[in-house]
């Protein structure tokens, strides 16, 4: 068994985890930055996401690469490449240990990433609602519907249909 194939992916996984720790960071930043308005930090942050991406795309690649290398030495099928668990299942006990730690710190890290895309998602689309609203109006589109309520709550059913102020671009 050759040690230095196992090694290999063993520091390929420590890199990628130490990327996905990194998204989830800068996923965190953004939140930070979507609920405070801060369209300089979400710029930064939005960049320093697509960077981390690119690495994590590499990062998948020469992981697979060690996957497949660790399945032609321990005599696993290696397309598709095996599992993480497949390769520790067959690996000495140091770096079986290991594999199976880091395999489920990858998994929870995943879900934490998903978890946090989505929350970061429903911020922007709020943040856009928001925005559409205001724009709404300013510019007098949001009488356009017909009905409109006073501010006793009765309908008031006199709203004008009036085609809404356009804004200049110094607006």
């Amino acid at each position: 068994m050759d040690i230095a194939i196992v090694a290999t992916l063993v520091s390929r996984l420590e890199s990628h985890l130490i990327r996905y720790q990194k998204l989830v960071d800068f996923l965190n930043m953004e939140k930070k930055s979507l609920l405070n308005l801060d369209l300089d930090g979400l710029l930064l942050t939005s960049q320093a996401k697509e960077e981390l991406g690119r690495d994590i795309q590499t990062g998948v690649g020469l992981l697979i690469d060690s996957l497949s290398d660790a399945a032609l030495m321990l005599g696993l099928p290696h397309n598709p490449p095996p599992t993480l668990a497949e390769v520790a299942n067959l690996c000495p006990k140091p770096y079986a240990n290991k594999i199976n730690d880091m395999a489920i710190t990858l998994t929870r890290l995943k879900n934490v990433i998903l978890r946090e895309n989505e929350a970061n998602r429903r911020f922007v689309q709020e943040a856009l609602n928001l925005v559409n609203g205001s724009i709404n109006t300013l510019t007098g589109a949001d009488q356009i519907k017909g009905e409109g309520y006073r501010q006793d709550g009765t309908k008031d059913q006199g709203v004008k249909k009036a085609r809404p102020t356009k804004l200049s671009k110094e607006v």
